[in-house]
C-alpha cells in the first residue's frame, strides 16, 4: 500500500523519523508574505476554494509536509530573499589578514564547537528558531573554493532571538543578519532590516555591531578602518556627478571664454579701491596671500549665474532628460573648520546641486575634500535606485538602500560598482582637472 504525503508524514512524525518542515511567522514576516505566495504560484500552485480562507503559513506547511513544494528548493528561495529582501542597511568592512581564515578547515572547528555545525555548505532555515534561551544561531552557510582549496567567499545566514514593542506589548520576533565574505577583494559585508519597534538591544545597529564582534572573536575575521579614505571616495563621487550635470549646461561650458575679461574686471577692482592688503606683482595688483581669493569668487558667481539660470523653473523630472542617469539629492560633510553641513534640496522637488545654499558652500566643500553622507538617485531599467552612502565611521562604509523595492543582490552590486568607479587613482586624477568648474 503506498501512503499519500501527508499521512507518511504523520505516521513518521509520531514514530520520530522525521521533522515536519514548518515556516515560522517570524521567516514570514522577514521575507514579505507576497513574495511566498508569488513563489509558490511559480512553482505551480494555487488556492482551491477551499483553501483560499487559509493563512499563509498552513498552506505552505501543507505543501511541505506533503512534499508537493521541495523542502530544498524552498531552503534555496529563502536563503536568497533574507541575505537581501528588506535588509537593506549594509554595511562594507575591509579585511586585514586572511592567511588564518581562507581554508575551510580554519572555520570547522568553531563551527563545531560553538554552534554544533560540520559543513560550510548546508540550509536549515525552516529548521533553525533560537530563543530567549539560545538567542543565537547560524541557519544556513554556503562557501566557494578555488582550484587551491582555498576559500573564495562564504556566507552566513545568522538568525538572532529579538523582541518587538507595540500598544504596550512586547511580541517575540527573528532577525536575520547575512554575513558574506570576499577573499579576493577581501571585504566583509553585513546586512540588517531597519525594522520599525524592535526593543533596546535588538536595534539593527546593535545586532549588526554584535555580530561584527562575534565575527572577530569566534571566527578570527580581523577588519581594518577606512580612516577617511571612503570620505574621499565620496567627495570624488560628489563632483564627479555634479560635474557630469553642469558640463550639459551650453553657458556653463562658455566660461573658460571669460578668462580675460575676468582678469581685466579683477584688476580694475583691485586698483581703484583703496585696499589696504594689496602688493604689486609682474602680472599686476594681487590680494595679500589669505585675505580672498578674488579671482575664485568671481568664477563662482559666474558659475553660479549659470546654473541657477539653467535651472530655474525647471521641473525636477526634467532634470533626467538632460542626458544623465544618476544625480545627487542630498549631501553632508565637514569643512575645514570641521562645521558639519547637511544640505537637500530647498524644495522637495529641487534637486540639491540647484540650492543656492550649496553654491555658496562649494568652496569650503572643495577645500576639506571630505564628504561624510551622500544620498544619490540611479536611473536604470527596474525604475530609479536611491541609495545613501555612509562614510560617518572610520570602521566601515554604509550603505542604505532607500528604494522601496525588493531589495536583490544586483541592486547591491550596482551600488557597490558606483562607489568603486570613484575609488580609483585614474578618478582621483580626473576629479583634480575638473576641480575649478566643478560645484
Amino acid at each position: 500500500m503506498v501512503l499519500c504525503g501527508k499521512i507518511r508524514y504523520h505516521i513518521l512524525s509520531i514514530l520520530g523519523g522525521v521533522t515536519m518542515p514548518s515556516i515560522s511567522q517570524s521567516i514570514i514576516i522577514n521575507v514579505d508574505s507576497s513574495y511566498i505566495e508569488t513563489y509558490i504560484k511559480q512553482k505551480g500552485f494555487t488556492r482551491s476554494e477551499e483553501e483560499k480562507g487559509k493563512e499563509l503559513k498552513y498552506w505552505a506547511d501543507e505543501l511541505l509536509q506533503e512534499e508537493k513544494l521541495k523542502r530544498s528548493d524552498f531552503e534555496d528561495f529563502l536563503f536568497e530573499e533574507l541575505f537581501c529582501g528588506k535588509r537593506k542597511s549594509v554595511r562594507i568592512y575591509k579585511l586585514d589578514s586572511i592567511r588564518h581564515i581562507k581554508f575551510g578547515q580554519d572555520w570547522q572547528i568553531p563551527l563545531k564547537e560553538k554552534y554544533n555545525i560540520d559543513s560550510l555548505n548546508f540550509k536549515n532555515i525552516l529548521g533553525t528558531i533560537p530563543n530567549s534561551g539560545d538567542r543565537r544561531k547560524i541557519a544556513a552557510i554556503t562557501s566557494e573554493v578555488n582550484h587551491k582549496n582555498e576559500l573564495v567567499s562564504i556566507r552566513l545566514l545568522f538568525v538572532l532571538f529579538a523582541q518587538t514593542y507595540k500598544d504596550q506589548v512586547v511580541n517575540d520576533t527573528l532577525a536575520y543578519i547575512p554575513v558574506e565574505i570576499n577573499f579576493n577583494n577581501k571585504t566583509m559585508i553585513i546586512k540588517a532590516w531597519n525594522r520599525n519597534g524592535l526593543v533596546d538591544g535588538d536595534r539593527p545597529d546593535e545586532m549588526m555591531d554584535h555580530i561584527k564582534k562575534i565575527m572577530s572573536s569566534s571566527f578570527n575575521v580581523i577588519t581594518k578602518r577606512f580612516g577617511i579614505r571612503h570620505k574621499k571616495v565620496l567627495y570624488n563621487m560628489s563632483q564627479g556627478l555634479i560635474s557630469d550635470i553642469y558640463q550639459k549646461i551650453p553657458a556653463y561650458t562658455k566660461i573658460p571664454l571669460l578668462e580675460e575679461k575676468i582678469r581685466e574686471f579683477e584688476q580694475t577692482v583691485l586698483s581703484v579701491l583703496p585696499l589696504e592688503n594689496i602688493h604689486e606683482t609682474g602680472e599686476g595688483i594681487s590680494l595679500n596671500s589669505g585675505v580672498l581669493d578674488f579671482n575664485d569668487e568671481i568664477h563662482k558667481v559666474i558659475e553660479k549665474l549659470t546654473v541657477s539660470d539653467y535651472f530655474y523653473d525647471m521641473p525636477y523630472e526634467e532634470v533626467w532628460n538632460m542626458g544623465i542617469d544618476t544625480i545627487i539629492s542630498r549631501i553632508r560633510f565637514n569643512d575645514v573648520e570641521h562645521v558639519l553641513a547637511s544640505l537637500s534640496g530647498e524644495e522637495s522637488d529641487i534637486p540639491v546641486f540647484c540650492t543656492k545654499t550649496f553654491m555658496s558652500l562649494k568652496k569650503s566643500m572643495e577645500d576639506a575634500e571630505l564628504v561624510e553622507k551622500l544620498w544619490i538617485a540611479k536611473e536604470r531599467s527596474r525604475g530609479r535606485l536611491a541609495l545613501k552612502y555612509d562614510a560617518s565611521k572610520d570602521e566601515y562604509l554604509g550603505i542604505l538602500i532607500l528604494s522601496n523595492i525588493r531589495f536583490k543582490q544586483a541592486d547591491l552590486n550596482l551600488a557597490l560598482e558606483i562607489y568603486r568607479s570613484y575609488g580609483s587613482e585614474k578618478t582621483k586624477q580626473t576629479t583634480e582637472e575638473n576641480r575649478r568648474y566643478v560645484v
